[in-house]
């Protein structure tokens, strides 16, 4: 389990590396399609300034303005439950080297160990507070929690309630507009699937945008939705399963579900499937990437003659 804040800080240091800048604090008021690329209009402390760009890729969360500028459908909706979510320092009785998934008749509970003795607690509540508070979580864990032992949450870092949604955009690019990530496809956390899935976005787009700029062949660009579209199908339909039996209501529901769990997890072709699927390793798109252009010419060699071009 790494936080987030040190996963940003490698993805920072490694593009500070090739050369590149993240501007903080500028936020895309709009973006206009033209004939030749797009005009982004961008918003900061020092006022807005409109900029002109081949493409625009739009990794901008839920309410994307690059999706709002490409007219194009978010289909899904939301799950009825709300849930908390919070950093605590606690006593825990169980082992702290791997998450904790609790199917309690009051509702899931996850409980996931981070560095520093913190843990990361997710739970499914009807009505979640908007900050909850160290006596929300400790009596959400004595009902949800481990039977044996003691848990004791000791300080509270932060918190905050949030619904989940499960939605797909319709469209993954227009013309010179892409999308990518929370933009493209969002869902529930269970499974931990968001934040690679977008990656993988990132990393095949990249690469074919890289591809289009170089040699000139914008039809590379083509390959982009069908690659990626598909595989965050399939990671909301895992998802969606997942949160669908975390969320079970009633005695007779939960009896049958913790029963087929049980018996599951004894099937070693079951759970190598699931741990594939968790992993991101069954979904191989960086494999699919084509390896020569229309004419033929393999993509390798156009890359190495093409010089001076900067992405």
């Amino acid at each position: 389990m790494l936080p987030q804040e040190q996963t940003e800080r490698i993805l920072n240091e490694r593009l500070a590396a090739l050369g590149g800048i993240v501007h903080r604090g500028v936020t895309a008021a709009s973006v206009q399609q033209e004939a030749t690329g797009a005009t982004a209009i961008l918003e900061g402390s020092l006022g807005s300034a409109a900029v002109k760009a081949r493409f625009v890729v739009g990794g901008d969360g839920m309410h994307s303005i690059v999706r709002t500028a490409m007219d194009t459908q978010f289909d899904g909706g939301a799950y009825e439950d709300s849930f908390i979510l919070a950093d605590v320092s606690m006593d825990w009785p169980l082992a702290a080297r791997e998450v904790s998934l609790f199917f309690s008749p009051a509702g899931l509970a996850v409980v996931a160990p981070l560095p520093d003795n913190r843990f990361r607690i997710v739970a499914s509540v009807d009505q979640a507070p908007e900050h909850p508070t160290v006596a929300h979580i400790q009596t959400l864990l004595d009902a949800r929690g481990p039977r044996k032992g003691k848990t004791v949450v000791r300080e509270l870092f932060w918190s905050s309630r949030f619904r989940i949604h499960h939605r797909l955009a319709r469209s993954y690019r227009s013309g010179p507009l892409f999308l990518m990530g929370d933009a493209a496809h969002v869902h529930s956390p269970a499974g931990g699937q968001g934040m690679n899935t977008g990656l993988v976005d990132a990393a095949v787009l990249g690469q074919l945008l890289t591809r289009a700029i170089r040699t000139g062949d914008d039809s590379v660009l083509d390959q982009y939705e069908p690659m990626r579209r598909p595989a965050a199908q399939k990671v909301l339909g895992m998802v969606g399963w997942l949160t669908h039996i975390a969320t079970l209501r009633g005695s007779l529901k939960l009896a049958v579900r913790d029963a087929a769990l049980s018996v599951m997890n004894l099937l070693p072709p079951v759970r190598k499937k699931l741990m594939m699927n968790l992993s991101g390793l069954s979904r191989k798109a960086l494999a699919q990437l084509p390896e020569k252009d229309r004419a033929g010419t393999p993509y390798d060699l156009r890359l190495q003659t093409a010089k001076g071009d900067r992405i």
